[in-house]
């Protein structure tokens, strides 16, 4: 692995595409992506702050993924923690400049989500719950952010709670993943204070809402039927299987194939809220 590949696998690449393609999206579905060069910019500043957030994450965690993931960039020894922490740095900053350019209504957003993800991976995460759910908010953002790009926030309200949910979920199941090396670094997730079997309750019960949750705005003829045909296609099934998948197994590679699973069908739910 070269450096520049190294730099771009630290950037964790798909959750940057799956998050400016969110922003557009939810743009899209209020109506309108107009004006475009508004909703790119705000989509290159939700992106640079999944780069800085991603980046400092694995910063912060470099002891623990020496244990949980030492083939990362940084416990494998082929970015230094000080090159990381400036790449992180130039990442925020240039999030939070692009914002700017955008109001100030949305560069507040920007700085203190920001500011969120970085309590995240200093503090947060390492909490019962509590950074859960802030990452679940930030990336709830997103959708927000796309809304309000072309001052239509209200539209992109489905959108988010539905992100939020299926992070929620997602990072319980990748906090059952790393408790490991959680529970050696004295890091009192919800796994490793409450074990597995609550983690998994608790999984499956956020998984259930978001369910639930999203057949409401084809009830309510928000979405249409090309909407409910995805879901129930494409996001469905899904998530029953990595249900199921999270309940038989317990190793940490079968945990960690199956988030992966959830991280590409976030693109198939984007799929279906953009077609309705």
């Amino acid at each position: 692995m070269n450096r520049i590949s190294s730099y771009i696998h630290l950037s964790r690449p798909v959750n940057c595409i799956i998050t400016f393609l969110s922003v557009l999206i939810a743009a899209a579905v209020t109506g309108t992506i107009q004006p475009f060069e508004r909703v790119v910019r705000a989509g290159a500043t939700a992106t640079l702050i999944t780069i800085g957030a991603n980046v400092i994450n694995d910063y912060f965690d470099y002891a623990i993924d020496l244990i949980n993931k030492p083939g990362r960039p940084i416990p494998a020894g082929v970015i230094s923690r000080p090159a990381a922490l400036i790449y992180s740095i130039i990442a925020y900053i240039l999030a939070w400049i692009t914002a700017w350019s955008l109001g100030i209504e949305m560069f507040l957003i920007a700085l203190l989500t920001g500011l969120l993800l970085i309590a995240y991976s200093w503090w947060l995460k390492r909490t019962v719950l509590l950074g859960n759910l802030a990452v679940s908010a930030a990336t709830a953002m997103a959708f927000v952010f796309g809304g309000l790009a072309v001052g239509r926030p209200a539209a992109a309200i489905f959108p988010a709670l539905f992100a939020f949910l299926f992070h929620f979920g997602r990072e319980i199941l990748k906090d059952l993943q790393d408790v490991k090396g959680d529970a050696v670094h004295e890091a009192i997730t919800f796994a490793v204070k409450y074990g597995r079997d609550a983690s998994l309750s608790l999984i499956t019960t956020i998984f259930v809402v978001l369910l639930v949750c999203t057949i409401i705005p084809y009830i309510v003829s928000i979405y249409g039927g090309q909407y409910l045909l995805i879901i129930l296609l494409g996001v469905y099934p899904v998530i029953l299987y990595v249900l199921y998948g999270s309940w038989k197994y317990s190793e940490p590679e079968k945990l960690g194939q199956l988030s992966n699973l959830l991280k590409a069908d976030m693109l198939i739910g984007l799929l279906a809220i953009y077609m309705g």
